[in-house]
């Protein structure tokens, strides 16, 4: 007790009036006790005490679902966890502190309130600052890379460049411009295929740093992306080879340190594990747990189990019925979390990152946030997505087959009007192909017959929910195939429509025409139409009816044509496609869709090798691939642990066969070439030592035919 005395006075001479005891009272005997010995120090030396509640749940109630959870943890997923000792640790209130602590103690807490300088501020942007000297920076490889891209250099994109760099600037963005640029240079350099998605393909200053389709020659809109009327930061999504993904993670965070990390994210109890879960804390048996949970739908939330036993006609003999117990606290695990994960590819880096998000580790050692991707976009953080595309991987490996065989092809130099690749894709042989290989995709792009870039942008935006529902692509087809005359509602939607043969599918679009009729600038366009796809009641729609059609009358147009044009643009703003993501899928199609019309045996081989990439599984693509090449099955003095070109077929990898994983494949492999092939089943199994069952495995396929058993070769 002398040194906690002694070491108290030294803290004393060093914070003086700042110095304060905690006191809690949690109703325990020993917290009593440790209380009146805190109280007599206090008065001893002369310091402080601030009264404190450890809060755990919310109210008193949920010490029951504490409890629960705890058990959860201890028998479902065996931690050695014990619940609280008592039901207090909930948030109380100031009137219930006051019944339990002295009334000093509070004023304490008061007193340390008001000395506190802290505010957070919410909805305010923290752009990274993580270069120096970032928007010079930021100019000069735009400008650098201008001049590869563009010859000649026309002033319209001079101009365009300037002002998108000038708003990224007086945004304070050019750092996290900056930040993913310094990432995607590293995916490049080490030969990890990237792309980037989304709104920002349409910027100039994303295509000189990242690459990719190219904005003026598509007309794409930044004001899409960004724009004066538009607070919210950036959100720059990137796509990497599924295989490579973790490289360019690690990198990342190696490259930034502590300013850098993965956000969260929380899985909730759904009914099913939430009953599932209750149940065995509660102490049921494993039989029980299938006769309480097998009817359940999975959609099913903890909240509606109750009203859904009484309304569904699956659950009417459900024994889950007679479960008082479990019945009465499963509504209290709605959107309660079960664990912290990791975010699909969420990442954030800002120098300030430790003063405003709390972080954590990840199981792989990663600095992981505390706060879900809502808050992170609350706090103002700019965040972007390093996602896996297995198409990424796919068209790598096809790549490197063709490199094998001392064929090279820079993919973001083929021509977009090749004709094979169009006729491959009219065809709707399009199994493999990136975005067009479902039944219903193959069979609008076999309708829709392309002939353009342009036409496959139209193909992935028009097949989506919305536009099938409201009935879009029908006039499409019709009038691209001259069999519907081509109408515009005015002249002046000549150009914004004509692509597209007068009919409404982007969001870009919808920008135009509203600035068209208005008057208004592209910025004021975009919120415009934001206002419009966010759920609207009857009133406010009405008014935004009225606030358009009068622009319109006061530019001149007459209340009919604005009437007709508003029915158009409010009918088709909620179904509206992002042109510039659709572009960027677009680019990655025309790509899959080209090596697979130039190169099929080795882009057959890279889907094989890159596992379950789009619409089908493994066996589809073998089936598919089975009818344009001979297929070889696997044998272990030929196969390699992947599938490979043998001649002009393909020959079938020791990994595709089922129970066969990589280790004992490679060794296979390795063996055969270090120590020359196996002469019989007996030298195969004294050189490699497969367990009975890989063995037999390998002789129920044909694995060994040819070789020789007891002296007699297998046929």
């Amino acid at each position: 007790k002398r040194e906690i005395l002694n070491f108290l006075l030294k803290l004393k001479d060093v914070f003086k009036d700042d110095l304060y005891i905690e006191i809690q009272n949690l109703g325990l005997e020993e917290d009593l006790k440790v209380l009146h010995e805190l109280m007599e120090i206090s008065k001893m030396l002369g310091i402080k005490v601030l009264g404190t509640n450890s809060v755990t749940f919310l109210e008193r109630e949920d010490y029951r679902i504490h409890k629960i959870l705890v058990d959860i943890q201890r028998i479902v997923h065996k931690r050695n966890v014990s619940p609280l000792p008592s039901c207090e640790f909930y948030l109380k209130s100031p009137e219930e502190m006051k019944d339990i602590l002295p009334e000093q103690a509070i004023k304490c807490t008061e007193e340390v309130v008001d000395k506190i300088e802290f505010e957070l501020k919410l909805f305010k942007i923290h752009p990274p600052r993580v270069f120096e000297n970032d928007e010079k920076r930021l100019f000069e490889i735009c400008f650098r890379n201008l001049a590869h891209k563009f010859r000649p250099l026309r002033l319209e994109i001079l101009k365009r460049l300037w002002s998108e760099l000038e708003l990224i600037k007086s945004r304070g963005f050019s750092s996290y411009f900056l930040v993913v640029h310094d990432i995607v240079s590293y995916a490049k350099k080490k030969g990890i295929r990237c792309s980037i998605r989304g709104s920002a393909v349409s910027s100039l200053v994303s295509y000189l740093l990242f690459g990719g389709v190219d904005p003026i020659k598509h007309r794409l809109l930044f004001e899409r992306f960004l724009n004066d009327g538009r607070f919210d930061p950036p959100d720059i999504d990137v796509d990497f080879d599924s295989e490579r993904r973790e490289e360019v993670l690690r990198y990342t965070i190696e490259r930034f340190r502590e300013k850098a990390a993965l956000i969260s994210t929380f899985p909730t109890f759904k009914a099913r594990s939430a009953v599932r879960e209750i149940a065995l804390a509660i102490g049921k048996n494993l039989k029980d747990l299938h006769s309480l949970t097998d009817c359940l739908p999975y959609y099913l939330s903890p909240k509606d189990v109750i009203s859904a036993l009484d309304e569904l006609p699956e659950l009417k003999e459900s024994p889950l019925k007679k479960e008082k117990g479990i019945l009465e606290v499963l509504p209290k695990f709605e959107e309660l979390p079960r664990q912290l994960s990791t975010h699909l590819g969420g990442v954030i880096v800002s120098e300030k990152l430790l003063d405003l998000v709390p972080l954590e580790l990840s199981p792989k050692g990663y600095p992981i946030s505390q706060y879900e991707g809502k808050d992170i976009e609350i706090l103002g953080l700019p965040k972007f997505d390093l996602l896996g595309l297995r198409m990424h991987t796919a068209i790598s490996k096809t790549l490197s087959y063709l490199k094998e065989r001392g064929v090279e092809i820079d993919l973001d130099r083929i021509p977009l009007n090749d004709r094979r690749t169009y006729e491959l894709l009219s065809s709707a042989k399009t199994v493999g192909v990136f975005q067009v290989e479902s039944p219903g995709q193959r069979q609008l792009i076999g309708r829709l017959r392309p002939t353009r870039f342009s036409d496959i942008l139209a193909e992935i935006s028009l097949f989506r929910p919305g536009p099938v529902q409201a009935d879009m692509i029908r006039p499409f087809l019709r009038r691209k195939h001259k069999i519907e005359k081509v109408e515009y509602l005015h002249p002046t939607l000549i150009s914004i429509l004509k692509e597209t043969y007068g009919v409404f599918i982007y969001q870009e679009q919808i920008l135009k025409v509203v600035s068209k009729f208005t008057k208004k600038g592209l910025d004021w366009a975009d919120s415009f139409r934001r206002s419009m796809t966010h759920d609207k009641s009857l009133l406010e729609m009405e008014k935004l009816k009225e606030e358009f059609i009068g622009l319109c009358i006061k530019e001149g147009y007459s209340k009919e044509l604005a009437d007709r044009a508003w029915k158009q643009i409010s009918a088709f703003a909620s179904y509206g496609f992002c042109k510039a993501h659709a572009a960027a899928f677009a680019y990655i199609t025309f790509q899959s869709a080209y090596l697979k019309a130039h190169f099929p045996l080795e882009f057959y081989l890279g889907l094989l090798n890159s596992g379950n990439i789009g619409t089908y599984p493994e066996r589809v693509i073998f089936n598919e691939a089975r009818r344009y090449f001979p297929v070889y099955p696997p044998h272990v003095n030929s196969s390699m642990v992947e599938y490979t070109r043998e001649n002009e077929g393909i020959r079938v990898g020791l990994c595709a066969i089922k129970g066969i994983g990589p280790k004992i494949a490679e060794r296979i492999v390795r063996e055969r070439e270090e120590r020359g092939p196996f002469e019989s089943i007996t030298d195969f199994v004294l050189r490699v030592k497969p367990t009975k069952r890989i063995k037999d495995t390998l002789w129920a396929i044909g694995a060994f035919e040819g070789l020789e058993i007891y002296g007699r070769k297998i046929a």
